[in-house]
């Protein structure tokens, strides 16, 4: 997708025969979604639904593009448009159609999310990339990952500083769905790489970006984790993720509350992710451009 611009004067089309019944909402829309938002309609489906957020996957042509409705207390994902409350009773598998400055979804008794303001997402900024990566080595605990993600996460690290396309390839294969939950440990930390390879801009990053995207994802894990991961290749992530490496590049940095903050994100994730961030500046901060 083109760098996403803010559409302005976009306005929801006239109402559509059972609306009535439909539940109708406002959003305010990440500008990450912007282009997908604000252009014309596009058929896509419900790939997750969950208390707080329902998740969407729309077929731009170029390949599908992961959108989700949270409610303003969800975690922050760069894809999401928040609703005041989260949106019930969708089902996996219902129809969706994004664009026109709306979503809606399932049938009559669906959603019409209408989206009237947008929140700004930013590539995460690592201001001082060698303080940062002697930060990130003194991080050591993972709490609540399995070992078999620990080791798997080790071995990408060693494919990224070998430069073996090969074995870059089988560990970032071999990370795609490991772990359970909608966002499999194994991928949080190819997400953080990620992340962090953005940030960095070397050529081992760029390896990293192409080998996870080689790997198909979408065919080895969960649509949602498949569909984060190209948000974190454009350095996009959640907020405190984000707050995390600002705190490693800065020698005012608070690191010990932003891995707090960090940390607290999910189940595993938030422990994954800042796995991934230590692998990914141990391996890829030496050779930055």
């Amino acid at each position: 997708m083109p760098a996403p611009t803010v559409p302005t004067g976009v306005r929801a089309t006239r109402p559509w025969p059972g609306d009535a019944s439909r539940q109708v909402l406002p959003g305010a829309a990440s500008t990450a979604v912007a282009a997908l938002v604000g252009g014309p309609r596009l058929a896509g489906e419900v790939v997750a639904a969950t208390r707080t957020m329902t998740a969407v996957l729309v077929d731009h042509g170029t390949g599908p593009v992961l959108l989700c409705l949270t409610g303003p207390a969800a975690v922050r994902l760069p894809c999401a448009v928040v609703t005041p409350w989260p949106v019930s009773g969708l089902r996996t598998g219902e129809r969706a159609l994004v664009g026109g400055g709306e979503l809606r979804i399932g049938d009559d008794d669906g959603a019409v999310v209408t989206v009237g303001r947008w929140w700004r997402v930013r590539p995460a900024v690592v201001a001082d990339v060698a303080l940062a990566r002697r930060r990130a080595a003194g991080q050591d605990d993972h709490p609540g990952l399995d070992g078999a993600v620990v080791a798997a996460a080790g071995r990408l690290g060693l494919a990224l500083l070998c430069g073996d396309d090969d074995e870059l390839a089988d560990a970032a294969g071999g990370m795609l769905g490991l772990g359970p939950g909608l966002t499999p440990a194994g991928d949080d930390v190819l997400a953080g790489a990620l992340v962090v390879g953005a940030t960095v801009e070397s050529q081992g990053a760029a390896r990293l970006a192409a080998a996870v995207e080689a790997a198909g994802p979408l065919h080895r894990t969960t649509a949602v984790s498949a569909g984060l991961l190209p948000y974190a290749a454009r350095g996009l992530g959640v907020p405190q993720l984000s707050t995390y490496l600002a705190a490693l590049g800065s020698a005012r940095g608070d690191v010990h509350a932003a891995g707090r903050r960090l940390l607290a994100v999910g189940h595993t994730s938030g422990a994954a992710l800042q796995l991934g961030v230590r692998v990914a500046l141990t391996a890829l901060a030496g050779a930055a451009r």
